[in-house]
């Protein structure tokens, strides 16, 4: 799949601290890439550089295929954290205001206001806008100039549930209307809903890059085993090579890495006719995965 946006080994540091270290990922054309990282990974710092705002120290950066400049930000269209624009004006004035640089006219207001649901608020001043509506006339703001790259970073501190909702039916109508977006937030059960492709940064440095799909696959899963024999049930699982992580009197804990794997560990404890009085497993979300894959990461 092409990369719309690509970054070569990009770095930078603060001082004496190195804040990204040989960064390369690879943003598909018409995917929703969640770049996702602690507080402090790099993550704001690598955005900033995509749009320009801080200029990399070494590697590349590449729209599209050609070489970053200052008419690529024609074709991107951001919203960093909090939306900005003018509190005093209606939806519809803040868009008017923004046509004097770009002359697309009313259709244009009409049809973006349209597009984030704020047609019917048109006339209503942005300071008596809900935190959500906020956000969608950032999005608005954004989408004027009609861009094929959008940059959203944390698009949804601060929503409340419906807020959510709204913002991720967005993103997502987004992305079927073909944009390309790169999507950073806290909030990793939203993102696990709409993205097609992760970025996992940690301290500087990019750990997991690659289809979302793929990425909640190639992770363990521990099942905890309740049986009559934990010693018996810990060696047949260990002679058949599945790592035994914890055993207490009569619970074992297994890591699976798939289902096949899990089938055939109940299929070796039963040839050994070892009984089993029930199995858990625990359900893998882009949270525990996250979390397990930054936790063992060296600082």
């Amino acid at each position: 799949m092409k990369a719309m946006i690509t970054t070569e080994n990009l770095s930078f540091s603060y001082k004496d601290k190195c804040v990204l270290k040989n960064v390369s990922i690879e943003v598909p054309k018409g995917g929703i890439y969640g770049y996702l990282g602690k507080n402090g990974a790099g993550k704001s710092t690598t955005i900033k550089i995509l749009l320009g705002l801080l200029k990399a120290q070494s590697g590349a950066i590449l729209y599209d295929g050609r070489q970053f400049t200052e008419k690529s930000l024609d074709r991107i269209g951001n919203l960093i954290e909090s939306p900005s624009f003018y509190n005093h004006l209606t939806a519809y004035e803040n868009l008017k205001y923004l046509d004097i640089l770009f002359h697309h006219g009313d259709d244009r207001i009409s049809e973006v206001l349209s597009m984030v649901d704020l047609n019917s608020a048109r006339n209503k001043k942005a300071k008596k806008f809900s935190s959500g509506m906020k956000q969608r006339l950032g999005i608005a703001l954004a989408l004027f100039h009609a861009p094929d790259i959008l940059i959203l970073d944390e698009p949804l501190n601060g929503l409340d549930p419906e807020g959510v909702h709204d913002m991720r039916k967005l993103i997502v109508r987004l992305h079927h209307e073909g944009k390309t977006i790169l999507l950073s937030s806290h909030i990793l059960s939203e993102i696990e809903k709409v993205c097609t492709h992760i970025g996992i940064l940690d301290a500087g440095q990019l750990i997991y890059q690659g289809p979302i799909r793929s990425l909640m696959s190639n992770i363990n899963q521990r099942v905890t085993v309740e049986t009559n024999n934990v010693s018996k049930a810990k060696s047949v699982c260990r002679e058949n090579g599945f790592e035994v992580t914890n055993d207490s009197e009569d619970l074992l804990m297994v890591l699976i890495p798939n289902k096949n794997e899990y089938n055939r560990m109940i299929n070796v404890l039963s040839s050994d006719r070892i009984e089993i009085f029930s199995i858990k497993s625990d359900e893998l979300d882009l949270e525990s995965v996250f979390l397990t894959l930054t936790s063992h990461q060296t600082k």
